[in-house]
């Protein structure tokens, strides 16, 4: 098994970033993006949510161009975990809120993927964490500042 992960400060690391976003924010953001991925991930251009409730949802994406189904869990207001497992790949990608020292919110973009990457590919998924991690935010910022 592999694990990489990008955190960022959800309110800048100076605290400063507008328009503040609370817990709140984020996890309505997250939820959002669980269900329609499209304006958070450019990499995903298709999505439809085959089954949803208060606990989670199934969906099927496309994400650079492969085809497959995620099952995404939540637990409300900490984690989304988005799980994948077919004869292709098996992961689990993590959506985390928490805060540091000082009460300040962090989200954290986290990977687990059966089996060993390989140096260059963990640090690409790593990359890709660190994107996404910082888009997200930038949109649910803008949502609300909207």
């Amino acid at each position: 098994m592999t694990r990489t992960a990008f955190t960022l400060p959800v309110n800048g690391a100076d605290g400063t970033a507008e328009p503040r976003l609370t817990r709140e924010d984020v996890w309505a953001g997250l939820v959002a993006k669980a269900a329609d991925p499209l304006p958070y991930i450019p990499a995903i251009t298709e999505c439809t949510v085959l089954s949803s409730g208060p606990q989670g949802l199934v969906r099927e994406i496309v994400l650079d161009g492969d085809r497959f189904v995620e099952d995404i869990v939540f637990d409300t207001g900490r984690r989304v975990a988005f799980h994948r497992s077919d004869d292709r790949a098996v992961w689990t990608i993590t959506n985390d809120i928490d805060e540091d020292e000082r009460g300040g919110l962090l989200l954290t973009f986290g990977g687990e993927y059966a089996g060993e990457l390989g140096p260059e590919e963990a640090e690409r998924r790593e990359a890709a964490l660190a994107e996404a991690v910082a888009h997200t935010l930038d949109v649910i910022r803008r949502a609300k500042a909207a």
